[in-house]
């Protein structure tokens, strides 16, 4: 399907959260690929509103009429008041004059003091979908987007991957938005379709990345800066939506389908590497038109390892850090074997260009943007944490290494490090035992003696004097390890 099906929504302005309601509904389904048709959105200054209802409500193009029923909308349309009253004789003339009858939904949003539907007289006999309250909205907002698509319930209604995004200073809405709350619903309910609604989350996450690209065109010796980081900034609620969707997946099941999370990092860089022109610039600037991709990349992988670490998913990370992605190259046709370092990327516009320009005088302004962006779980501590952890693994597993991706720079790292707290539980045998798999070792002797052979050929010296970090044994805190039973 590549045209949006169009919907007009009907509904009363009061009381205030009524309306705010209809406007998540609304901004739900047009991220969900519904053309929806709202007079808060689209009638303008200066129309006749009854006129535009008229039209919205006998226009053939129209598929469906959502006609949101709260107790004021009821009201109002029985006793013909207002602008509900005139739509609701529209309405009514078009139901009962026509044979088809299944453009108009009544939507349920209040129940009255008897626990009755608040709707309309004219639509009372109807079937509706209720989206009163949490517990039942979810399954039925999925009904009727199925009824808009003219779907079966035996089969998923398709769903829009092309992201909406709106310019300048107003909201940013996501593809993948409202998705996370289905995944939840589906997974505490042990629904067998929950797999398609992850892997549908995944590559909504992957398509709607196009959505942030630059235009190099737009890029200039003053502007390119500032451009690079609004892009980053834009992206903020695009990782928060990754986080969410992490947070719900690991915290409701036991499982994880680690293969499908590597498939889709492994998407990630296929998507980083075959940008339009990454390779060939065309103008002064065009090289640096995907560095809000390379800071975003790294800042959602350094991310996604600390709730990793937090919940303690050790096995399925050390499948995604130890298993190589396969870049499939466009220009020229190969495709390369890759490591998790290629998630990390020197970002030039923010480290050269930005400091310089603006005297800055940082070690690294990417490692700063970082630090400012960080939640308040996951701290900025606990993903310089993560970092350097994603050194130290990159220098266990030497024979990962491809001529596309070397070790992983701990660009966090310019701020004070010690040692890693997430290991500090390791002095347990028991807990060692579990985590030994990052390290791809059965036991501490075999950790040490690879440890060893690493600070013997001066691997894990870092030749810059503003990236101090320990070295891998004290890091590790491998002495510590397997000290108590």
């Amino acid at each position: 399907m590549t045209t949006p099906p169009k919907i007009f929504i009907s509904y009363s302005w009061k009381p205030i959260h009524n309306k705010q309601k209809v406007l998540q509904l609304a901004e739900r389904l047009s991220a969900d690929f519904v053309h929806v048709i709202l007079d808060d959105w689209d009638l303008k200054e200066g129309q006749d509103k009854y006129l535009f209802m008229e039209q919205m409500v006998n226009n053939p193009d129209i598929k469906r009429v959502l006609l949101i029923c709260n107790k004021e909308y009821a009201d109002k349309a029985n006793s013909k008041k207002g602008g509900v009253g005139i739509e609701s004789l529209i309405v009514s003339d078009e139901i009962y004059s026509k044979a088809e009858q299944t453009k108009f939904i009544p939507i349920i949003f209040e129940y009255d003091e008897e626990n009755k539907p608040c709707v309309p007289t004219f639509v009372k006999s109807r079937i509706f979908i209720d989206l009163s309250s949490d517990n039942v909205y979810e399954d039925n907002y999925e009904q009727l987007l199925r009824n808009i698509f003219d779907k079966p319930t035996s089969k998923r209604p398709p769903l829009g991957t092309i992201p909406s995004f709106l310019l300048s200073n107003e909201p940013i809405y996501l593809p993948t938005a409202h998705k996370v709350a289905t995944i939840k619903n589906a997974l505490l309910n042990e629904k067998k379709n929950t797999p398609l609604y992850i892997q549908d989350y995944l590559d909504t996450f992957v398509g709607a990345l196009t959505g942030f690209s630059i235009d190099e065109n737009d890029l200039n010796q003053t502007n390119f800066d500032d451009i690079i980081l609004k892009k980053i900034e834009d992206m903020k609620v695009l990782r928060d939506d990754f986080i969410s969707f992490m947070d719900v997946y690991l915290s409701n099941s036991i499982t994880l389908d680690h293969e499908k999370l590597h498939s889709f990092f492994e998407k990630l860089l296929n998507f980083s590497v075959n940008i339009d022109e990454y390779d060939y610039p065309s103008n002064t600037f065009g090289y640096l038109k995907s560095d809000n991709y390379k800071f975003f990349f790294y800042e959602l992988f350094l991310t996604f390892t600390a709730i990793m670490l937090e919940k303690e998913r050790f096995q399925e990370l050390s499948f995604i850090l130890q298993t190589p992605f396969l870049i499939d190259k466009k220009r020229s046709g190969e495709i390369i074997p890759a490591t998790f370092s290629e998630f990390r990327h020197f970002v030039s516009s923010l480290n050269e260009h930005r400091n310089k320009k603006l005297q800055l005088n940082r070690v690294s302004v990417t490692a700063d943007t970082i630090k400012q962006r960080a939640t308040e779980k996951f701290n900025f501590e606990i993903l310089i944490e993560a970092d350097v952890l994603l050194h130290y693994i990159s220098l266990l597993f030497p024979n990962n290494l491809s001529n596309y991706g070397g070790y992983w720079f701990p660009e966090t790292s310019c701020y004070r490090f010690y040692k890693l707290r997430v290991l500090s539980k390791t002095i347990s045998e028991r807990y060692f035992n579990n985590v030994k798999v990052l390290f791809g070792v059965q036991t501490k002797a075999e950790l040490v003696t690879k440890v060893d052979e690493i600070i013997k050929s001066g691997q894990d010296k870092i030749n810059d004097f503003n990236y101090r970090i320990p070295n891998i044994k004290v890091g590790l805190r491998v002495d510590e390890m397997c000290t108590m039973k």
